[in-house]
């Protein structure tokens, strides 16, 4: 049986500049753990 991953590979962190300043790594990380996610992607521009 396959197993699933729950994750969300397209993210923008505060370095993008399309992103809030919220989005630092802790407070995203932290988010998506609360959410349930076991894999992120943060996947800024310009970088």
């Amino acid at each position: 049986m396959p197993k699933f991953v729950t994750a969300d590979l397209h993210l923008h962190s505060v370095l993008s500049p399309c992103a809030s300043r919220e989005m630092l790594p802790s407070p995203v990380i932290w988010r998506a753990k609360e959410l349930g996610l076991q894999m992120i992607a943060v996947t800024d521009h310009n970088t």
